[in-house]
């Protein structure tokens, strides 16, 4: 890991090679008639490249977790220039790539997503005209993606699935067997369990939105939030 961050171009493809089957894995919801598939695993492995150029040893996450971001990001990013149905002027392109930068600027210091309030004054945009772009730039994403709830952004493609925590499960995934996995859930409520199980499709599930579950469970997205993280906390202490 050291001397693939230092730049060492075969420590770099050995990297690569190794979590190919990763890249793999979050490519796949990914696919869109026109793209090619080699095309998002090349745009997979970048994402790889950049999450080596921020990634800290010391911060005790197995970069395995902390890449999972940046793939997806790339993914996103790559899909929705190929579906964008509008052909936006050079300058709302300028300004669209500036909330880009600043969202991974903002998520890379503090690891957070940032809302679009905050973007736009970031850029110095009105929120109205953030918004207007962020919509433009995600208007024909997938059904089957999760979309945005409220007025937070998760990661300028749409996605309601919150990335820190889908990075917090990923790191206990990557910590733990399966079926130490399986052991450690005996130790949630059984409606933690539920909410985990719905969010991440677990035992063949399909993944669930925040208010999907809410409306199953009778309670609140906001609330569901709450029983995922505390849920995830415990798997983590656990592990």
């Amino acid at each position: 890991m050291c001397r693939a961050k230092a730049g060492d171009t075969r420590a770099r493809e050995e990297l690569i090679n190794r979590l190919l089957p990763l890249v793999i894995r979050l490519a796949r919801p990914y696919r869109t008639p026109g793209i090619e598939w080699e095309d998002l695993i090349q745009e997979g492995a970048v994402g790889l490249l950049r999450a080596l150029a921020s990634f800290d040893p010391e911060a005790g996450v197995p970069f395995p977790a902390y890449a999972v971001w940046w793939v997806r990001y790339g993914l996103q990013d790559l899909r929705s220039q190929f579906i964008r149905p509008l052909r936006l002027p050079p300058k709302a392109l300028r300004r669209l790539a500036a909330l880009k930068e600043a969202h991974e600027r903002i998520y890379r210091q503090e690891h957070r997503n940032a809302g679009a309030g905050e973007l736009g004054r970031a850029v110095g945009l009105s929120l109205a005209d953030t918004e207007a772009l962020l919509r433009a730039d995600r208007r024909c994403r997938s059904l089957e993606e999760p979309s945005e709830e409220g007025a937070e952004v998760g990661t300028l493609g749409g996605l309601l699935a919150d990335p820190l925590s889908e990075e917090a499960y990923e790191e206990v995934l990557f910590s733990v067997q399966a079926d130490e996995l399986r052991v450690l859930l005996t130790h949630l409520s059984g409606r933690e369990q539920e909410v985990l199980a719905a969010r991440y499709g677990l035992d063949g599930r399909e993944e669930e939105t925040l208010r999907e579950v809410g409306d199953r469970l009778g309670i609140s997205a906001e609330r569901v939030r709450q029983l995922e993280d505390r849920a995830l906390t415990k798997l983590r202490q656990s592990a």
